[in-house]
């Protein structure tokens, strides 16, 4: 039997390894247009901030392979046409080579978008090793001082921390309101604040329309001065194989496969960034360029070609995200994706600390939980600068299994004192959640309250000390402490909305126990209470600043 694999990158190699250590008789040929044969192209932004080397993100050579695993690796060849009937793939001015089987791992791409001038000699795209070498002798060459970033996506964002480490100054457009399609604004916003702190500017929904030689005009009119620009607006899949196949695209751009990783054509095989898979959560075809994700495809079309009967369930999407010195994670659906599945779920925002907080270095980290009705996990996002990416791979782990809230409030975690708390994250993000399902409390949200115009219908108490309240509170609200909260239950009406809040939510968590187990069942925490709050009234004043100009309050 004779394995065509087109494209050297991880889901290629990952394949054709698997092919070998299966079979030894089968004749593997990977064919690589490019020169560069199993870059790791996630660390490109980190080869450009000079974080880690050229030779730390090149794969293997064509010798290696063939020497280690007898496999037929051809750089520089492109593949100029797929015959399905005859089972043939063709090089230019090559003649063509049979195939038993093929798989396509061709990956994706970062396009240009249709802007006026995108063409420029200042304007770049991250792609592969020889599009990071053309940045960095720019930047030797032509010393810029200042960079604009085309999108607020992950990649955008470590091209932006990359230059900015290089000492440019480096602004950030994003056509959405938060950077970071895997989170929700709420969650965002405290990225924005941390971004703008390490002196990147954010122009947040607003799209570049034309770039000139040193000025690119946004779509509010205003102009920005800029030296060089890196266009990062998400990757697109290489149709031109699949479209010269003659097979079957998705409502995304990618390639339809079924469980094994089969094409519409059930000889060719498909993996990686260039098609499209199920989510276990919402059962939407979704796109998810991911390097892990590419592996684990990659294997399930190698063992299916080999016999087995492996099968691809779907996907999670767990991603993570270096932004400056924060982490930020999410795993699952997030709420526009579950709006748009018209899938009911309850969500909450919860801080907590890393490991144990009288431990020297424990950091604050920020949660948000999405569940349905019934428990069922849907969807989970984390920010901070320790432990996030833990918990939001334990929280995959749970998703996985389809578990529910109650799953997470009897999870046992690795305990000491450095490491996690008696009662982990984890263990409160299931408690929280369980009791809001059992209605023991209830949440508002940041967005639900109309915070200049507070009507009489709506009490806000802050259960902090006085000296605490004194120091600074919410707008209109009332101090009781929460050791006082017992002896007040005649201040605390009824008959209209209590919203309770604290620094963090522990204090107002205890204080809605007290009242519920009192009669009362109009009582609400403010969801991230205060810290989040302020945290998300800081990001609102900045991109207000001058809403009608793009205005950024440094």
């Amino acid at each position: 039997m004779k394995v065509i694999i087109i494209g050297g990158g991880a889901a290629g190699l990952s394949a054709a390894t698997r092919l070998r250590r299966l079979n030894e008789n089968v004749e593997i040929v990977i064919f690589e247009k490019s020169d560069e044969l199993g870059t790791a192209t996630c660390g490109l932004t980190y080869y450009l901030s000079g974080e880690v080397t050229r030779a730390e993100l090149s794969g293997p050579t064509p010798e290696f392979m063939k020497q280690r695993y007898n496999i037929d690796v051809r750089l520089n060849s492109e593949i100029d046409t797929v015959d399905r009937e005859n089972k043939t793939v063709t090089i230019l001015n090559r003649p063509p080579e049979y195939y038993d089987k093929l798989i396509i791992t061709v990956g994706g791409l970062q396009l240009r978008p249709d802007i006026e001038g995108v063409l420029g000699d200042n304007i770049f795209t991250i792609n592969d090793l020889a599009s990071i070498e053309r940045i960095k002798d720019y930047i030797q060459d032509m010393s810029p001082a200042r960079a604009l970033i085309v999108g607020g996506g992950a990649v955008g964002i470590e091209a932006a921390e990359a230059l900015n480490l290089l000492k440019i100054e480096v602004s950030i457009v994003e056509a959405s309101s938060h950077v970071l399609p895997m989170l929700d604004y709420d969650m965002a916003a405290t990225l924005h604040n941390h971004l703008r702190e390490k002196g990147i500017n954010l122009y947040l929904n607003q799209k570049v329309i034309s770039f000139g030689e040193t000025k690119a005009t946004l779509s509010n009119g205003r102009t920005l001065d800029y030296d060089m620009a890196i266009v990062a607006t998400g990757v697109s899949p290489e149709i031109k194989i699949p479209v010269m196949a003659d097979l079957k695209v998705g409502k995304r751009g990618g390639l339809i496969v079924n469980k094994f990783m089969q094409t519409s054509d059930k000889d060719i095989y498909a993996a990686g960034d260039v098609i499209e898979i199920p989510s276990q959560v919402c059962n939407e075809k979704m796109r998810l360029p991911q390097a892990g994700l590419a592996v684990k495809e990659a294997r399930i079309a190698a063992e299916h070609i080999s016999g087995l009967k492996s099968e691809f369930e779907g996907a999670l999407g767990a991603t993570a995200c270096k932004v400056c010195k924060y982490t930020a994670a999410a795993v699952g659906c997030n709420e526009k994706t579950l709006i748009e599945n018209n899938i009911a779920y309850h969500k909450f925002n919860m801080y907590d600390y890393s490991h144990a907080s009288y431990f020297p270095g424990a950091e604050l980290m920020l949660f948000k939980l999405l569940f349905a009705p019934d428990g069922r996990l849907l969807g989970a996002q984390g920010i901070g600068r320790d432990g996030i990416d833990k918990r939001i791979d334990i929280l995959s782990a749970y998703m996985s299994r389809n578990s529910k809230v109650s799953a997470l409030t009897a999870a046992e975690i690795c305990y000491a004192p450095p490491y996690s708390s008696g009662k982990d994250a984890i263990n409160n993000l299931g408690s929280m959640a369980e009791s809001l399902n059992d209605g023991q409390v209830k949440f508002a949200f940041f967005d639900e309250i109309d915070w200049s115009n507070q009507t009489g219908e709506t009490m806000l108490i802050d259960v902090r000390s006085p000296e605490q309240f004194k120091d600074g509170h919410l707008p209109n609200a009332i101090n009781i402490p929460l050791e006082a909260i017992r002896k007040n239950l005649d201040s605390i009406p009824h008959e209209k909305k209590v919203i309770l809040y604290c620094n963090f939510g522990y204090g107002a968590y205890n204080a809605a126990c007290i009242l519920a187990n009192r009669g009362f069942d109009n009582i609400y925490m403010l969801s991230g209470s205060m810290h989040l709050y302020e945290e998300i009234t800081e990001d609102q004043n900045h991109s207000a600043a001058d809403k009608n100009f793009g205005e950024i309050v440094k």
